[in-house]
């Protein structure tokens, strides 16, 4: 196992949760506590499972999702997108939702930014040298750590420049999530 291409591999997938987090940083206009934690913590989590779950599907046969991610993790990113644009057009998002409305749209989110880390879970064993179960394991929690860790510093820096208007916020956050899904697509 490569700590190194791991640790890499974790920054590189970690680009996404850590955008994503503050542009939910800064449009969080309460002060709860723990929001980091929990922005931090969803992100991390959907990127450890993510490449397990690809590790798995690429044990059993790559063939069941190759060609079909990078589409998934577009319409995803897309449809993301446009509902926070309008959503802050509609007056619908002066801050970011609180209780199970801002558990569920944390949630879709990871799930959106987490798709490529199925995609590189498939391709670990020679990526990162995650042949057996324990490297496997060492890898994803090396790029969950990274992801926490970057996911929850983005937070705290949305929280500091967050002299943007929340409605404006929201619409920076939809286009970044429309140009991911991009990203992802191309």
């Amino acid at each position: 196992m490569s700590v190194i291409s791991a640790a890499l591999i974790g920054a590189a997938l970690a680009a996404d949760a850590f955008a994503v987090s503050v542009v939910c940083g800064s449009s969080d206009g309460a002060n709860r506590k723990g929001a980091a934690v929990m922005t931090a913590a969803a992100f991390g989590i959907f990127q450890t499972f993510m490449p397990v779950l690809g590790w798995s599907i690429g044990k059993v046969g790559s063939t069941a999702v190759t060609g079909f991610e990078n589409i998934i993790a577009f319409g995803v990113l897309v449809f993301l997108g446009i509902k926070m644009i309008l959503d802050s057009r509609n007056g619908a998002a002066k801050d970011f939702p609180s209780g199970m409305s801002r558990l569920r749209s944390l949630l879709a989110m990871a799930v959106a930014t987490s798709i490529d880390a199925l995609t590189v879970g498939i391709v670990l064993p020679t990526a990162a040298g995650a042949g057996n179960i324990t490297e496997l394991l060492c890898v994803v929690l090396i790029i969950g750590g990274i992801t926490f860790f970057l996911s929850f510093c983005g937070y705290h820096i949305g929280r500091k420049i967050r002299t943007l208007d929340p409605t404006k916020a929201q619409i920076i956050g939809g286009i970044v999530l429309i140009v991911i899904g991009i990203k992802e697509l191309l």
